[in-house]
């Protein structure tokens, strides 16, 4: 009996896991431009960080998230070994799942700065994952700090958190620092279906060659792909839509630095406003260079 619920839990960890891995993975390459850009790009549109996000994932978060109870609960009766991705697809689109909840206290855990007890093996709550899997994943000693004059309790020394690792590891890796609300964004990554991103960027390389590569008659008024541009950038969840715009400024060769200045001027009130709302692509825009001048058909 226990062998045959340890062995359901792990085809169910099993099936989560390739699940979680598949989906995250996908939207991170649907996002990534395919040109080489100016500038360097955000993490999520790196290929570096897309295979450091995996490691990181399998040995930081996951074993956090099956380690919660309701998680645990949703093993059941299932065969996953036959039905299971069926069944987990069920319960992942519900906006307000366990799993999608213990993902989020597993990154929030993470993200800042936390002292590290010797004593934290805690009663009844989630387990922690084990302290040297970021000196594993980092290749960084852990920092030791004695605080002012005690010496040794239970308490250890103070562990960096993600938010300062993957700030550290951007240098290395080509990509820019991550701001510390980002963590939203990693949160939200399982909730987005690749599908929509595909369809999202289907729809918006469709505008562009209807304004700026179809004959007189058949071409779009100008404008649409701008607004189209708008519509995924506001109705895909928060920062997914920015990098979208980006890819296009990287991709989409009439997507150049007048055009995507234009867009956040229509985007936004105020620089400051701007660079708030769409810190990666004002950073991008600042990068780029002016296009020679060219005639167009469409002023922009």
């Amino acid at each position: 009996m226990a062998a045959n619920e340890n062995e359901r839990f792990d085809q169910f960890a099993a099936v989560l896991t390739t699940e979680l891995l598949e989906r995250t993975r996908k939207s991170m390459e649907l996002l990534a431009p395919d040109q080489q850009p100016c500038s360097m790009l955000p993490f999520i549109q790196t290929p570096s960080f897309v295979e450091f996000y995996q490691d990181l994932v399998r040995v930081g978060i996951l074993p956090v998230v099956l380690s919660r109870r309701p998680v645990r609960a949703i093993v059941g009766d299932v065969d996953w070994a036959r039905e299971g991705r069926e069944y987990l697809l069920t319960v992942l689109d519900d906006r307000s799942n366990a799993i999608f909840t213990a993902w989020e206290y597993a990154w929030d855990s993470l993200w800042d700065e936390r002292k590290v007890g010797q004593d934290s093996g805690g009663a009844g709550g989630g387990a922690k994952p084990k302290k040297g899997f970021f000196s594993v994943l980092f290749g960084r000693k852990r920092e030791e700090r004695s605080d002012g004059g005690q010496g040794g309790g239970a308490e250890g020394g103070v562990m960096a958190g993600l938010h300062i690792m993957l700030t550290e590891l951007a240098e290395k890796r080509g990509f820019l620092p991550l701001f510390h609300d980002d963590v939203r964004i990693l949160k939200a990554l399982p909730r987005l279906k690749p599908g929509r991103v595909a369809q999202a960027w289907k729809e918006i390389t469709q505008y562009h060659h209807q304004e700026f590569y179809m004959p007189e008659p058949e071409q779009a008024k100008p404008g649409v792909t701008s607004d189209c541009l708008q519509k995924w950038h506001y109705n895909l969840p928060d920062k997914i839509g920015e990098f979208l715009v980006l890819k296009a400024a990287v991709d989409l060769e009439h997507v150049n630095k007048p055009f995507i200045g234009k867009y956040i001027r229509q985007s936004a009130r105020t620089q400051e406003e701007a660079e708030k709302g769409m810190p990666y692509l004002s950073l991008y825009w600042k990068a780029m260079r002016n296009p020679a001048m060219l005639a167009e058909r469409h002023t922009l």
